[in-house]
């Protein structure tokens, strides 16, 4: 029997809709045919995700739901577990949580993306949590302030013994967690502790032959089976029979993956020299408010060739050929990140891979 392969794509906010607009577009996911929608987790961007993919939960009955990504500092592992927990219930399963060590969410409220070392104890943390178990107190203080470690300043006469989700039911169907990698740091991390490694790598073969590959080989280091793990990735898709407009409409999403690349201002993923010096020209330019923007400052540092290179652009047969190809590296899961249908363009995109790419793609490998 062959392998199952899931198509995801992003739940979007269209203009002026806020979360009944993402609620509504989760419906149009769920009837277009998708496996899943994820949701951003960025505080300042929009709305709650949780309260809005609860929304989404209410309104579905076959999609599957999951933050894409969320991290465990604005959330504390224990709230976010918690959360996912109860959209896990309310799914009745078919809740995923994407996890990431954290990018726009910490950024605008002044901090960077947590280290390595943290980011591995939160998966582990995470996995403790949401399977019930019991996390010693030191290690959930480890995610809060320093000052406010401790009960010197709590009248207190026995604290509790663990951190724990006392409320879970015997049946509870643990959710999947999926850790979003880009660097060999991070990606054994996640084959250490993660049920899903997803990469954020763009859409070159190479590349992604070279993660699948760190990846494989940092589980069979932990002494995990790679057969036990789901294998995932980002990939922009804005399929359109106009080159230009399909290269516009990737540009800022293409900026966000480029980035992670050089997130740290070092390059820790193979790369020719022209994708190296495209890396640092975006870290140079970035600009925060203008994250994931098409015409922002570091969009305009991506040549057409890069573009092309690192999302999935041009004509929907074209696209179609290249993700059977990423396929063959052994990819369980794709993210599918398409327009979000606010203009005449996008919308034409978002039915180009609704309609002409997504049917076209295999259910099993």
């Amino acid at each position: 029997m062959g392998r199952e392969i899931e198509y995801w794509s992003n739940l979007v906010q269209p203009a002026d809709r806020g979360v009944t607009g993402i609620i509504d577009w989760a419906r149009r996911l769920e009837a277009d045919g998708w496996h899943g929608g994820s949701l951003v987790d960025s505080q300042c961007f929009r709305s709650d995700t949780f309260v809005t993919l609860s929304g989404c939960a209410v309104a579905t009955t076959r999609l599957r739901l999951g933050t894409g990504t969320s991290n465990p500092v604005t959330r504390h592992p224990s709230a976010l577990a918690s959360a996912t927990a109860g959209l896990q219930m309310l799914s009745k399963g078919r809740m995923m949580l994407g996890i990431g060590r954290g990018d726009s969410a910490l950024a605008h409220v002044g901090a960077s993306p947590i280290s390595v070392s943290l980011f591995e104890k939160s998966l582990a943390t995470l996995q403790a949590y949401l399977r019930g178990e019991s996390v010693p107190l030191e290690t959930a203080a480890e995610f809060l302030p320093e000052k406010i470690r401790g009960f010197d300043n709590l009248a207190l006469n026995h604290a509790p013994e663990g951190s724990r989700l006392t409320y879970l039911p015997n049946e509870f169907a643990k959710p999947q967690l999926e850790a979003a990698c880009t660097g060999p740091k991070v990606i054994a991390a996640a084959a250490r502790h993660a049920d899903a490694i997803s990469f954020s790598l763009g859409a070159d073969v190479e590349r992604l032959k070279w993660g699948i590959q760190v990846a494989r080989e940092a589980l069979v280091a932990a002494g995990r089976d790679p057969a036990d793990v789901t294998f995932a990735t980002f990939l922009p898709l804005f399929p359109h029979s106009d080159i230009n407009v399909s290269r516009k409409l990737a540009e800022g999403r293409v900026s966000v993956h480029a980035r992670f690349s050089i997130m740290n201002k070092q390059i820790v993923t193979p790369a020719n020299e022209v994708q190296r010096e495209t890396f640092k020209r975006v870290g140079e330019t970035y600009d925060m408010a203008k994250h994931g923007s098409a015409g922002s400052d570091q969009a305009q540092a991506l040549s057409p060739e890069f573009i092309d290179q690192f999302a999935l652009t041009g004509e929907p047969e074209s696209c179609i050929e290249r993700i059977h190809a990423i396929l063959d590296l052994g990819f369980d899961r794709l993210h599918l990140w398409a327009a979000a249908g606010e203009s005449e363009m996008g919308t034409e995109s978002y039915t180009m891979a609704a309609e002409k790419v997504l049917p076209k793609l295999p259910h099993t490998i």
